[in-house]
Order: structure tokens, then sequence, then C-alpha cells
């Protein structure tokens, strides 16, 4: 029988014991086994690494009509299907606001539309005019995402990217922002595993950008960006190279132009650790001026401005929390001087103000701000309300300056910032038009015991004013845990409709994250990342403890790197956590560098080429650590058919051995979504069906 009837026409296997059980389509199991520095490690579904395979694809869209099958035949599917599309076809925003050249440009979301348009007002209290609608550009059906956007220094120019479907394959279009022509078009920029930059010339005639060299075959590779330059109405063929040459094939690149002279900043990492620095000052040469142990950036983060001529760099070099540092033309971190010391929150960016600058800083996921002057006096604290700033938007050479705040129960507000009075007015440019803040719903802030004894956890929790803390609550657990990345409160109004049926929203801030700065990082990195899920497990306990959901009515929730902390969970803790919904995530911890995006995280996650590291990585893969017999946890895993960041085969790999291996009757279930990537840029639908199909889940098992 050909390989393909194996799945078409074969029985389907029993989850485990009782009628109870769900059937599952029967996976194609084979006997490979990798050999690592003379251990041997079963790999038994290596099949379904292949997406390609008709009997992988017949595979997997039978276990995606089965997850779909069940949760849309859950009583509360219908109710929540209907709220969220109704909370988010409602929902409006105009996010990402940017001033230059006396113009305010932004994304703004409508309601009932798919994606956000790239808008601009002339003033403040201008009419807003759309210089890109993404309706006008549809491919197969769906329409483009703007992914990243740079305004030209004097604000007559905007170059954006755009990308489909979630493969991050980005392309940089221009727009003049008087006429709304669009003029040049340059494909095969970078996106995803090689994320875009640009940076315009101050004449705004051209702009420095990313590239990914052609190969031979008339092929992009997802590595090896260089930096090249386009001068506008040219031949972007003709585009003359930069930078990067002889750089690592992973190196990533942010770049920042400075307001005040022809200098331009170049942020490059190699992977997911701190980065280095290089600047061409007024058109001389590039000079390395800041290495990774200097402890500045990480990823995709690069905590800098340009301030009166000199670069305004945030490093941790000599503290966790970071202080500021400025480098002067010509010199070097080494010969910087401070110009804010470190103090008891982590400074997270920097943001050039007429006169100064404007520190963005964190406290445990909360954040705040400080205004300087240049030369780094304290002017004030900024005012804002007792929940979290959101973003500081200014024209370092004209101002305004304008902030935003919001918190899990309140939508984004903008305001104008008055730097000399330290006062705030209403925003002309309201950064959520319609929204509102949830009735009757409360956040909580709570510091938990870690496991270990040495910290206290940010637990942040919210739930209707009314609920009974008896620990029948339905509590969703939500925590990332990864790369120093900042979680705070944020605003999603789909919370709403766990909300208002009883339900307990809770997001921790464990170890892994940037939360304390550096230390806190790295307290749960690499051989210690299991801190990260011990964390988890001790803020688990506490909300059962103390009334929320207990062990039969909690259920975690991560994506991404946080879908890797949810296998840590679930196979380190299985009797803790009553549902698991795990997006996106790593579970193969060995099989991760072989792909485009692996190399970059093994600052993180460590390499197998290294038997010190294999020792433990092995420990830390959940896909090897599934138990035969083990009562696991009801999960599902949602992933997207065109991720470029995490391989869709981890999910189906980790389904296929938890369905094989789990003696519970809890569900154990795959959707693998076409048209999707790692969820950058999903339209709202797509949206509304992820998260009705989250909320329904747990629903279903924790109540």
């Amino acid at each position: 029988m050909p390989r393909i009837s194996c799945i078409v026409f074969a029985s389907l296997v029993l989850a485990g014991l009782g009628d109870a059980k769900l059937q599952y389509p029967l996976a194609p199991r084979g006997d490979t086994v990798d050999t690592y520095f003379g251990t041997k490690v079963s790999d038994p579904y290596r099949s379904l690494e292949d997406g390609s395979d008709p009997v992988v694809v017949s595979w997997t869209a039978s276990e995606t009509k089965l997850a779909a099958d069940n949760i849309h035949s859950q009583p509360s599917y219908a109710i929540y299907a209907k709220r969220v599309s109704s909370l988010l076809g409602a929902y409006a925003s105009n996010r990402d606001l940017r001033i230059a050249g006396g113009r305010f440009f932004y994304l703004a979301l409508k309601p009932g539309e798919q994606q956000g348009k790239l808008v601009v007002r002339d003033r403040i209290d201008g009419a807003e005019r759309t210089l890109f609608d993404p309706k006008i550009a549809p491919r197969d059906g769906a329409e483009p995402d703007i992914e990243n956007w740079y305004v030209a220094p004097d604000g007559s120019k905007v170059a954006f990217t755009t990308q489909y479907g979630g493969d991050e394959n980005e392309t940089i279009h221009v727009v003049d922002a008087t006429s709304g022509v669009l003029s040049d078009t340059i494909a095969h920029v970078g996106g995803g595993v090689s994320s875009t930059a640009v940076a315009w010339d101050r004449d705004a005639k051209g702009f420095v950008h990313t590239a990914v060299p052609r190969n031979p075959d008339g092929t992009y590779p997802s590595l090896g960006m260089v930096l090249v330059h386009h001068a506008l109405g040219t031949d972007p063929s003709g585009d003359q190279y930069v930078f990067g040459r002889g750089l690592s094939q992973i190196a990533n690149y942010i770049l920042l132009a400075s307001p005040y002279s022809d200098a331009l900043a170049i942020f490059e990492t190699d992977g997911t650790a701190h980065g280095s620095i290089y600047i061409r000052w007024n058109g001389n040469d590039i000079q390395k001026v800041a290495a990774p142990a200097d402890g500045i950036g990480q990823g995709s983060k690069f905590p800098a401005a340009f301030v009166a001529n000199e670069l305004y760099v945030a490093s941790k070099r000599h503290s966790s929390f970071g202080e500021v540092l400025a480098i002067a033309p010509g010199k070097t971190i080494q010969s910087a001087r401070t110009v804010v010391p470190a103090s008891g929150v982590v400074i997270d960016d920097i943001v050039a103000v007429p006169k100064g600058f404007i520190t963005e800083d964190i406290d445990g996921g909360d954040s705040t701000a400080r205004l300087f002057s240049a030369n780094g006096r304290l002017r004030a604290h900024l005012p804002i309300p007792p929940i979290s700033l959101s973003t500081v938007s200014a024209d370092p050479i004209r101002g305004p300056i304008t902030f935003s705040y919001l918190s899990y129960v309140a939508p984004e507000k903008r305001v104008i910032y008055d730097p000399e009075t330290n006062t705030t007015h209403p925003s002309p440019i309201e950064a959520t038009p319609n929204s509102k803040d949830f009735p009757g719903m409360v956040g909580d802030r709570v510091m938990v015991p870690s496991l270990d004894g040495k910290v206290r956890i940010p637990l942040e929790i919210v739930h209707a004013k009314s609920i009974p803390l008896g620990g029948t609550a339905p509590t969703i657990l939500y925590a990332y845990g990864a790369y120093g990345t900042v979680y705070g409160p944020y605003y999603d109004p789909t919370l709403l409709a766990w909300l208002e049926r009883g339900g307990v929203y809770a997001q921790a801030m464990i170890r892994g994250g940037g939360e304390y700065g550096d230390a806190w990082h790295n307290a749960a990195r690499l051989a210690t990342k299991t801190v990260s899920s011990d964390d988890l497990a001790a803020c688990a306990s506490w909300l059962g403890t103390h009334g929320y959901g207990n062990a039969k009515h909690l259920g975690i929730w991560g994506g991404s790197a946080g879908g890797f902390l949810m296998g840590l969970a679930l196979t380190r803790n299985p009797d803790r956590y009553r549902a698991v919904d795990s997006d996106a995530g790593w579970y193969d911890l060995l099989r991760v560098e072989l792909s485009p995006n692996g190399a970059m995280n093994a600052p993180e996650f460590g390499t197998v080429k290294d038997p010190a590291q294999f020792s433990w990585m092995l420990k830390q893969s959940a896909y090897h650590n599934v138990k035969p017999g083990t009562a696991y946890p009801a999960i599902l895993m949602q992933t997207g058919e065109n991720d470029p960041r995490v391989e869709p085969y981890h999910s189906r790999k980790m389904i296929a051995r938890l369905q094989a291996e789990s003696s519970s009757a809890y569900p154990i279930l795959l959707i693998q979504r076409s048209g999707q990537g790692h969820g950058i840029g999903d339209s709202v639908d797509l949206q509304a069906d992820q998260l009705a199909t989250t909320y329904t889940f747990f629903e279903s098992q924790l109540r």
C-alpha cells in the first residue's frame, strides 16, 4: 500500500484508555537514532520534519481538522468566536507614531479592516492622509502587512516594507509624503530570520538598507545580509556596498542616523546576545566603537540615540540595570563619559528630544520615563499614571514630545508632553480612538517567592472585581522568559471576552526576561534555562493557594520562546497544569541549529556542537523528555505553515509523541494554519480565529 494510504485509510489509534479518549490520526513513526558524543538519541518522528511529504501533509491536515472539530463542538466556541470577532472588528488604533519635519506618521487600523494603513498628518491636528493602503496590493486574496517603516529626516518621504502571509520576505517601497506617489521598490531586503533595517541620508535623496545577496542560481538565502546604499530613482541592482562582508553569516543590523549630522551608527548582532556598534562619522571610514562585552542591546533592541552630536547608548557593562554613556566622534566606548549612572531601574531605551533625551525605564515589567538635559542633568520624571508607559515619540530637532500609556484594563492613551512644566494635555492623534476601559475589571500586582528562594517574581493578575476567589475560577497564566525581553502590561481588547465570563488572566515576569536587567536574564539562560519553568511553577502554585485557579483550573500559555517554556513546563511538571496552549514553539532542541534561525539562538539555548552543552540541552529538550505512561495535561499547539522563525515541524513532532505516550484522557491537539507564519502581520480575521480557539480550549478544560 502506498505511504499516503497509511494516513488516509489506516485505522485511527486511541490516545489512551476509555471511550472518552479522542482518536488521533496514525503518525508515521520511524526508528531514527542520532549519536551525539557517544550518546544515542531516538527521534521516532523525524519524518514529520518534511512538510512537503504527502504523508505529512495528509497527517497534518487530519490533525488540524480533528482539533478544529473538537474546538468548534465546544458549547463556548460560538460565544467566543462571535465576541472576539466583534471586539477585534470594532477596534481602532493609531500606532508607532513618528514625527519628522513637522509631519506626523503612523499606522492606522480602522474598524472592520484587516491591516493597518500608513498615514500622515501635516500637523498634529490636521487631516489624515493615506500614503499606502494594503487593500491596493492583495496577493492570493490576502492583503500585505506593513512590517517596518522609516521616515526621512525632513519628513518628505517614507520607506516601508511589506510581506505576505507571514513569510516575512520583505520588500521596500518608497512613498512621497506630499503627493502619496509610490516610487522605488526593492525586493529581498531581509525579514524574519534576518531583520530589515533602513537609515535615510540627511538630504533624503537615498538610504542605507539591508540586502540579501543573490545566490548564483538566482535564489536568495536566509542569511548573509550586508548593508548597501540606494540612491532614489536608480536601479536597485546597482546599489553600492557599504558594510558587512566578512562578518558572521548570522549578522543582523539596526541602523541609526544622526539628525544633527551625516553620522550613521550600525548595531550588529550575531544572534540574540549583546551586539557591536560601528559608526561612520560624517562620511569618514566606519569604525568599531563597542563590542558585545560592553553589554549593549540584544537581538532587535538597540537602546541608543544621537544627542548633541554624540551617540548616547545604554550599556550594561558595569551594571545589570544599565547606564547611559556618551561616545564622542572619533572615540570608542572605552573613553565614553557617563551621562546617566546606573540606578534601581533598567534603562530600556533612549529617545532624543529637543535639548536633551528621555530614558524609558523598566522596573520588573512596569515602565516609567525620565527627562534629562543633554549633559545628563535630571529634569523630571514624566507624569505617567500608575500604569505602564507604552511609547515615547518625538522629533529631536523641533518637537513636540508625545508619549502613551496603558494597562491590562485601560487602552493606550496618548498625550502631548510639555517638558517646561512637566505636564500633559490630550493629543489630537489618539492611540486607540474608540476603545474603552474594561468595565468592572481590576489588575493586581503581587511579588511571588521563587522556588529557589533567591528572588521575588512580579505576577500581574486581571479579573472581575466580583469574582469569587475559591480556587475554581478558570485561570490563564502567560509567560515568555527569554532573550532578556521585557514583558509588561499591555491592552488586548479580546481579553474582555475571557474576563467577562469569569476567567482570570495572569502574566508572570519570570527570569530569562529582562525585567530586572542582565542578571535576571542570565539567571535562566543556557544551562540554567530550567529556572524559567521553575518560576512559572512558583507563580502557578501561588495562584492556586491564593484563591485563583488551582491545579484543576489553571492553564498556561506561551508562544515562540514562550512555546519552548511551555514544553519545559509540561514535561517537567505535568501535574501542576490542567491545560497548555503552546504556539509556534521549539521542542526538539537538538535539531534547532539546523534551521536558518537556529544558530542565532545559540547564545540563549546552547549548541549541540559542544559536548558539555549537549548534556544539558538533552535534558531541556521537551520532545526528548516525553515519558511513556505519563498523564499529561490537555494540550493545544498552534503553528503557521509559513513560519520562517520556528519551523512548524517542532509542533508536529511534539504532538505526535505526546499523543502516543500520554496516559490521560485529556485532548492533545494540533492546528497548523495555512497563510500564517510566526504571527507577524496576521490579519484581524486570523487573530480572531486563533484567539477564539485559545479561549474556547481553556474554557473547555478549566471549568
